[in-house]
């Protein structure tokens, strides 16, 4: 079982169980191409664009250990940012932060609210939220997917959330969803929600 907890630091160790666990999530023959990126750096572009997020979601403080970013081509473009953490003598993966661009323009950013006691938050911002929000299916999956709390190596984590939408360069627009990893079989196994990610991307696309 794969977990995505492991008794180790070593990045040469972990990197691959984590690219093989993802591969068989999303039920790739061949693996997926990753880079690794130290806990304190920012030196690739989309590590800094991505750490600075974190940094506001975490409030700041966090043990990572190192960054995994994953590149996936189908079904469509998909960067993960997936965060190993310290934990003792071993690791566990932490915070997940997904992009993918769309090529439906938006005029502002349109983000999830947090979540409520009862029902389901919806999307605020830009005009285009409400086209969203009409569609049932893709805010139960935008709740589900943008978590807010999970449990990773026997421990409990917490961040705020963070699922939006917001203008590219390009002239269409780019989906951000932060989100944990989710334990499986028990806490003996684990999911990044890849397939989640992709259809929630669809979705809004399909929607905006």
């Amino acid at each position: 079982m794969n977990n995505l907890a492991y008794t180790s630091h070593d990045v040469a160790e972990i990197g691959p169980k984590v690219e093989e666990k993802i591969r068989e999530e999303v039920g790739s023959e061949v693996p997926i191409p990753y880079q690794v990126e130290g806990g304190d750096a920012g030196e690739m572009s989309v590590g800094k664009f991505f750490g600075d997020i974190a940094s506001g979601l975490l409030g700041g403080k966090s043990d990572v250990l190192f960054n995994l970013h994953f590149d996936f081509a189908q079904p469509r473009p998909v960067h993960l940012r997936l965060s190993m953490n310290r934990q003792g003598v071993g690791s566990h993966a932490g915070l997940l932060l997904y992009s993918t661009p769309l090529s439906k323009p938006v005029g502002g950013e349109i983000y999830l609210e947090d979540p409520k006691f009862f029902g389901k938050s919806k999307f605020k911002g830009d005009a285009a939220a409400e086209k969203l929000n009409g569609n049932g299916d893709l805010i139960k999956l935008a709740n589900e997917l943008a978590k807010v709390e999970s449990q990773s190596g026997g421990l409990t984590l917490k961040i705020k959330r963070f699922c939006k939408v917001i203008p590219g360069e390009d002239g269409g627009s780019q989906l951000v969803v932060a989100t944990l990893p989710r334990p499986t079989k028990m806490g003996f196994s684990a999911a990044v929600s890849a397939p989640e990610f992709f259809q929630l991307a669809q979705m809004v696309e399909a929607t905006l």
